[in-house]
This record gives structure tokens, C-alpha cells and sequence, in this order.
């Protein structure tokens, strides 16, 4: 939210500023978040009042003008390029070192086609003062040559940029902030007067209105201004909405942006004289209507689409933006000013379906005052009649089902000690309070009753909403620090320390290996993550239509991640990434949420090398690091299990001690044909909670023989069919102790051993702690076996070769 410091002034009689400085740290005091300040007097430094003296056409370029300028000390030869320039003009010259609001740049002495330019003769929207760029700002004949351009335009102000939370829609105005800063120094704000001259016809007799989704709109105003000029809006008008960043239009509509500015009731006015039927009917569109609105852009909307409707069809999006086909234009000759209440959860949800969020939807989907809507009303009504000349029919048609109750919040005093740790008395609270407008109402028993402004009813509704405004006013800056530290070190809690080192030492790990840590969005689009096996968990006011779920695994976000990267650098990159994060799943009854880890390897192979042939990343590649990581944890015994997937394509189940602990995939086109790529890449997705709960708290370390091992080669003939996990097992199951490494190196198939037949040869070492095996022990161990092979799996020996 921009607040200008003097339009601030202005709201708080008897105001003053005795430093800036001062200011800002109270402000900041009581929670107002300052993003930026900007001071319009430093943003004009270097700028001054020149008096164009002569004009002569640039010697080598038709467009182009040199100048002779009066700045009050010196006279400034200025190359300038707009058509208007002319002598005798009273101009605003930006000088050398000066910096250019719009655009940013530093004016510098300069040659422009061989003429020195040592200034820079100004436009409106140079200055940003507007938009206009026709051609140079002409300053009134009255203006003093030398004169700082910041004293000339009044140019005093502060702008202040105020990051405001959703809670605090009171905020989202001038009034609001005003509200604020008067408090801390107790004082009050004064709304502005709103004289009307009312006219003898009624506005009810011009126009009727009617709501038929009365939970939607509680309350909805409308009055009628006939016979006004539409035309450029005064000086003043124009610079209060610049300071607050909006852009002039026209006086009416001008008119509405600064109410709503001030006060934080969004406005809209329509042209009269199209409002078909005379008539205003608040109702939900239909499932797939459309409406075009004031930006030009046809919008599809829903069946909870709160639409403002005239007696032939839809006028406006409730609380969002108008139509185009009854928008203000300059052959405007009446207006109907309304001003309405609309559900802010309503306003909400439709504005995130729409994709359209506007200053009016930003106000009304944190809640307005439903109380001030007719001061609201006068205050437009009044300024149009001042600066557009309208007859404002008599009344306001006023249609108001929908009135709430008084909010009454309680507060106790020592709980707002116990919680704050400061000393408040009855009195002090009231005070406190009192100072933003929450007015003390009765005291009963030990509670203090507070009745709750309409501006506040959707951030305090509880005691302790009012004992954090308590602390806020207070100040944040004079509640003392106490630290009392009774910590007992001998009693140990395990507040998950063990699982927080599980994930720092697995990212550890993974930077260690040469991956590079990646965070992807945790909502991610319904439609394209509900191909996993995991129910997505919807959103149900997502923040776009491709965010409207939360994630169910880290394998989407790890493969659009990689996708992209490959996109900006090329095919032939080598990527190695992991992330550590949450998903969620719907489990019917409830909600879980897990974390897990992902790791992944794409394109080449980062091994660069004269002697080593370009490849690219492979499975067993991805096995490998997934081996690796799990013998970093100490979990040896696992095994891969595969499955083939819908989609025709093979993943891995992942387990270990009847646990899974999660899958290895790989990823192609036919995988995720709505990423557009024909890269193949393999991703491991780990829970590592699961993992936690199969580690070994307690490490075991054998010590390395002093002896030498032997080692036997094997190669036995078995069925294809027969699984390298299965011969794995049965070897290891009947080595022995002494069995320290098995090691698979060649897989041979030949006609002459069969078609369904295949070779492996495996590596076998042998070691004791104690002693040097002798050949007769060890041929003892490959006998053994042999025979196990052969009586469990029907494997034969091929040949049994001594290494030594």
C-alpha cells in the first residue's frame, strides 16, 4: 500500500512533523511494515525552472532544436527534440547529474550530431507527472528561472510503501493509515466534509435495485448525478492519485479512485444512460456465461460468480471490475454512483477463478466498513457536483438485507500481562485502544468489552486479536526483554533431532557427489500429478489454475525442473540434482504429509577424460548413486523389485526389511508426453521417513585382516530366466564367513550353450581375520558353493579358475 505523507496530513488536524526520522521508526514501532520511502524533493534534485531565450534548428538533424536556457546562474545550451519547444516558454530543466524519474538514467553533458547538450528540457511523463508525452511541460509565466522545480510544483511529499497483511484490509486506505499514525500520537482523524446541493427529483424514482443472492451482497447503494462535464480532472486530483501510483482518466473516474483510495470503499460509477431497463440486479452468473470487462478481455465465469446485472444482462464483475459496455466515456452525461458490500470469501474465490485481481477486489476480499457505505457515497457525490458540475438527485437508494450484529471482543487484563510480560492497568488498555477507535463499552467481573469498529470485524474476533493490538500500541520497541534460561542438560528429549540429521546429512551427501539442490513448487496443477498412484490434496482458493493441488511426490517438480534447464542450456548438458521437501496426500479421512527425498541424473556423463568415450546417463549410473547413498546410512540389505506401470513403462520398488522405502523411475516421453521432450532420464524418489525408521542406531566395525585374501572366478551356466539377485543370494548364503566380496563381471549367451541358457562369471574373495587361507580351505568354500547353486537353482559350473 503507497501512502502520500501530506494526504495524510491533511485527514489528521493539527498534525505536525518535527522529523521525518522519527516518524518512520514509530511507524515501524507499531508494526506498519515500511518497504520503501521516496522523497519527492530528493526525486527533483537537480532540477530547475529555465526560461527558454532562443531557438535554433539543429544544423544536422531536422527534428532537433538547440536552445538557449536561463536557469537563474548561467545559461545552458540544450539540444531538445519536442516539436512545442519555443522561446519565451518557462520550462523544467533537468541539469547535469540529475536523474530521470522514468527511466532512471543520469543526465550528462553530451554531444547530440555535433551540438553540446548540457541539460535535458522535460516532458510530463519524464517527470512522472503523467502519461502525457506530446511534448515538453510549459510551466506558468509566473515561474522565477532558477527556481527549484520541487518548490515551483509543491513537490513536498513522502511516499511511503507499506507492505500490509491480509488481515489488516483496514489498511488498503489513506483514512487507515492516517487512523494509525494519529493513534500514536493521540490524536484523531477527520473525515472531509461532504456538502451536496440535492435536486428535487429523487434518485429512487431513476432507478431500482434488487439483490438476489443476499448472502453474497449484504448491502448495495445506488444514486443518480445528471448533467455532468466529463473532462480533464484539476491539478490536485490528478497529483493525489500520481502519489499513489494510479493513472489519470478522466474527473468521474478520477472521482472514484480517490475515494476509494481514501476511505478503502471501492466505487464504481456508471454511465446512466446505458443501464438498460433502469434497473440494478445483483445475482450469480450460469455455469459458462461470458462478459467482456473494462480491460477488453472476454471472461468465462462460474455459477458462484457474483455478478452486478442492468434489466437486459450483466453490467459488471461484483467488486472485481466494470463492463466495457457501461463504462464512462466522454459523451457521458449521467452517472449512477455505486457503492456496495460484497462477501469477501465470494469476492475472493471468483477473483482467483478469473485471474483477475484489481485495487477493488484487493479491498473488498479482506472486508470493508459496511457502515460507511453512505458516507462513501456523499463524499463522491460531492466532489462530482464540485468538479464535474452534476445535479445530485435527492437520496440514495439503499437496499440493506444483510446488517450485522454488534462485534463485542473481551479482554483480561492479567492475561494480557501474562502474554505481553508487561504491567496494564483497566485504564491503560482503554486508552491504548481508544486510540485507534476501539471503544470500551462495560466492565464486568475481571473483562474489559470493547465493541469492534466495522473496519476491524475480520481481524479481531477474539481476546487475543485485541491483546496483539494492545502490544502493537504499546510498542514492540518498549516491551522490555527478560530471559530466564532454566534448561535441565541431563535430561534428554529427542525433539526429532535424529530425523534433522538424517535430512542435513543426506543433503550433505548429495552436494558431496557433485549434485546441485533444487526447490520446486509444492502446488502444482491437478490434472497432471493425478496420473500417480497418491490422491493430490486439492486446493480450494489456489493461487493460480495450474497451482490447485498439493504435490504427491518430488518426481514432477524434478522432471519440469530438469526439462527447463535442459531447454535454456542444451541436450548435451550433464545434470545431477536432488531435493528434500514435503508431499501431501489425501487419505480419505485425513490429510498426510511425508518427506522425501529425490535424486536424478540427465544427459552426459560429467566423467570428461581423453580415454573415456562420451556417454550419456544410464540406470545403473542412478543405481549406483542410489547404493552408494544407502551404504553412507549403513542399509546394505535391500533389493530393487520391478513393476511394469499403466503407461507401459518399468519402475522399481525400492525395500528393505519388508519396508519400502521408494521407487527408481525412468522418465521418457511416453512417461510425460505433456513435457514435450524426448530426453530419458532416471530419477530415485526416496521416504525418508521410512528410511529413518529401518536405520541401525548403533553401528558395528569389523577390522581389516592383516592376512591376504584369495580370490576364485566362477563362471556358471544357468536359465535365462533365473534373476542375478537370486544367484547373488544363493552365493552368499553358502560362502561362508570367510566370504568378504562377490562381484559379477561378464554375462555371456552363445548358440552352443542353448537359447534359453546364459554364462555369468563372478569374482569371488576370500578373507580371514586370523590367518592365510590355504587353496585346499578355499577350494573347500567354491565347492560349497557350486553344490548350493546346482541343488537350488539347477546352476552349473562352466569353469572354476584359480587367481590365487
Amino acid at each position: 500500500m503507497r501512502i502520500s505523507l501530506n494526504w495524510i496530513k491533511s485527514l489528521i488536524p493539527g498534525f505536525k512533523v518535527e522529523s521525518y526520522d522519527v516518524l518512520f521508526k514509530d511507524m515501524v514501532g507499531i508494526g506498519l511494515d515500511i518497504e520503501s520511502i521516496e522523497s519527492e524533493r530528493e526525486k527533483f534534485n537537480n532540477f530547475v525552472v529555465g526560461e527558454v531565450l532562443e531557438t535554433a534548428k539543429h544544423p544536422n538533424a531536422d527534428k532537433l532544436t538547440v536552445c538557449k536556457v536561463n536557469t537563474g546562474d548561467k545559461t545552458l545550451s540544450i539540444v531538445c527534440g519536442a516539436s512545442n519547444v519555443a522561446a519565451g516558454q518557462k520550462v523544467c530543466v533537468a541539469k547535469i547529474g540529475a536523474v530521470i524519474p522514468k527511466g532512471g538514467f543520469e543526465i550528462k553533458k553530451s554531444k547530440l550530431r555535433g551540438e553540446i547538450s548540457e541539460g535535458m528540457i522535460c516532458a510530463e511523463d519524464e517527470l512522472g507527472l503523467s502519461d502525457d508525452h506530446s511534448g515538453i511541460m510549459v510551466l506558468k509565466q509566473d515561474a522565477v528561472p532558477g527556481q527549484e522545480f520541487s518548490e515551483y510544483a509543491g513537490a513536498d511529499d513522502y511516499f511511503i510503501e507499506i507492505g500490509v497483511t491480509p488481515n489488516r484490509g483496514d489498511l488498503f486506505s489513506q483514512t487507515g493509515m492516517a487512523r494509525e499514525i494519529a493513534g500514536i500520537y493521540g490524536l484523531k482523524v477527520r473525515k472531509p466534509e461532504t456538502p451536496i446541493t440535492e435536486s428535487k427529483e429523487k434518485s429512487e424514482d431513476f432507478i431500482d435495485i434488487s439483490i438476489e443472492n443476499k448472502e453474497l451482497c449484504r448491502r448495495f447503494t445506488g444514486r443518480v448525478v445528471k448533467n455532468v462535464v466529463i473532462k480533464e480532472s484539476p491539478e490536485w486530483l490528478k497529483k493525489a492519485l500520481t502519489a499513489v501510483g494510479l493513472r489519470p482518466i478522466n474527473n468521474i473516474v478520477d472521482i472514484t479512485n480517490f475515494v476509494m483510495m481514501e476511505t478503502g470503499q471501492p466505487l464504481h460509477a456508471f454511465d446512466y444512460d446505458k443501464v438498460r431497463g433502469k434497473k440494478i440486479i445483483v445475482r450469480t452468473a450460469k455455469e459458462g456465461d461470458k462478459f467482456t470487462t473494462l480491460d477488453s478481455k472476454e471472461r468465462i465465469l462460474n455459477d458462484r460468480s457474483l455478478m452486478v446485472c442492468d434489466g437486459d444482462g450483466p453490467s459488471g464483475i461484483a467488486g472485481i471490475m466494470g463492463g466495457e459496455f457501461s463504462e464512462i466515456s466522454s459523451d457521458t452525461k449521467n452517472v449512477l454512483i455505486e457503492v456496495a458490500y460484497f462477501d469477501p470469501v465470494c469476492i475472493r474465490k471468483n477473483s482467483k477463478k478469473l485471474g483477475l485481481q484489481t485495487d477493488a477486489s484487493q479491498r473488498f476480499e479482506r472486508g470493508v466498513d459496511i457502515e460507511n457505505i453512505p458516507y462513501v457515497s456523499d463524499r463522491a457525490a460531492s466532489l462530482i457536483q464540485q468538479i464535474a458540475g452534476g445535479e445530485v438527485l435527492k437520496g440514495i437508494v439503499d437496499v440493506y438485507p444483510g446488517r450485522f450484529e454488534k462485534l463485542i471482543v473481551s479482554v483480561r487484563s492479567r492475561r494480557a500481562e501474562s502474554i505481553i510480560g508487561i504491567t496494564l492497568t483497566g485504564d491503560h488498555i482503554k486508552k491504548l485502544l481508544g486510540s485507534i477507535e476501539i471503544n470500551f463499552v462495560k466492565e464486568e467481573d475481571d473483562r474489559l468489552y470493547f465493541e469492534i469498529p466495522e473496519y476491524r470485524r475480520e481481524d479481531i474476533q477474539r481476546e487475543i486479536d485485541l491483546i496483539e493490538e494492545i502490544a502493537r500500541l504499546y510498542g514492540y520497541a518498549n516491551i522490555e526483554n527478560d530471559y530466564s534460561f532454566r534448561l535441565d542438560v541431563s535430561a534428554h528429549i529427542d525433539y526429532q533431532d535424529s530425523f534433522l540429521k538424517l535430512q542435513n546429512n543426506s543433503r550433505e551427501y548429495f552436494i558431496g557427489r557433485g549434485f546441485n539442490e533444487i526447490i520446486s513448487y509444492s502446488q502444482q496443477d491437478y490434472g497432471r500429478i493425478s496420473r500417480f498412484q497418491s490422491k493430490p490434496v486439492k486446493i480450494t482458493n489456489p493461487n493460480s489454475v495450474l497451482m490447485n493441488a498439493m504435490r504427491v511426490n518430488l518426481t514432477f517438480g524434478m522432471v519440469g525442473t530438469i526439462l527447463g534447464n535442459l531447454n535454456e542450456i542444451g541436450k548435451d548438458s550433464s545434470l545431477r540434482l536432488f531435493e528434500i521437501g514435503r508431499v501431501f496426500t489425501d487419505a480419505g479421512e485425513k490429510f498426510t504429509e511425508e518427506t522425501h527425498l529425490c535424486f536424478s541424473l540427465c544427459g552426459k556423463r560429467d566423467v570428461i577424460s581423453f580415454d573415456v568415450k562420451e556417454s550419456g546417463f544410464d540406470f545403473l549410473d542412478l543405481k549406483g548413486e542410489l547404493g552408494m547413498y544407502l551404504a553412507k546410512l549403513n542399509i546394505e540389505n535391500y533389493e530393487l523389485i520391478c513393476y511394469n506401470a499403466e503407461d507401459g513403462n518399468r519402475f522399481f520398488e525400492i525395500k528393505s526389511k519388508d519396508s519400502v522405502l521408494g521407487e527408481v523411475r525412468i522418465m521418457n516421453q511416453q512417461s510425460f508426453e505433456d513435457f514435450d521432450s524426448d530426453t530419458e532420464l532416471f530419477v530415485a524418489e526416496l521416504n525418508l521417513e521410512n528410511v529413518f525408521g529401518v536405520l541401525n542406531g548403533s553401528r558395528e566395525y569389523s577390522e581389516i585382516s592383516k592376512f591376504p585374501s584369495a580370490k576364485r572366478d566362477i563362471a556358471v551356466v544357468s536359465e535365462k530366466k533365473i534373476l542375478y539377485q537370486d544367484l547373488y543370494n544363493a552365493i552368499r548364503e553358502s560362502g561362508g564367513k570367510y566370504l568378504r566380496e562377490i562381484r559379477l563381471f561378464d554375462i555371456y549367451t552363445d548358440e552352443r550353450l542353448g537359447n534359453d541358457l546364459k554364462s555369468m562369471t563372478f569374482s569371488l574373495e576370500f578373507s580371514s581375520p586370523e590367518k592365510t587361507l590355504t587353496d585346499e580351505e578355499v577350494s573347500a568354500m567354491v565347492d560349497k558353493i557350486v553344490k548350493n547353486l546346482n541343488k537350488k537353482l539347477g546352476v552349473t559350473l562352466r569353469a572354476n579358475i584359480t587367481n590365487g
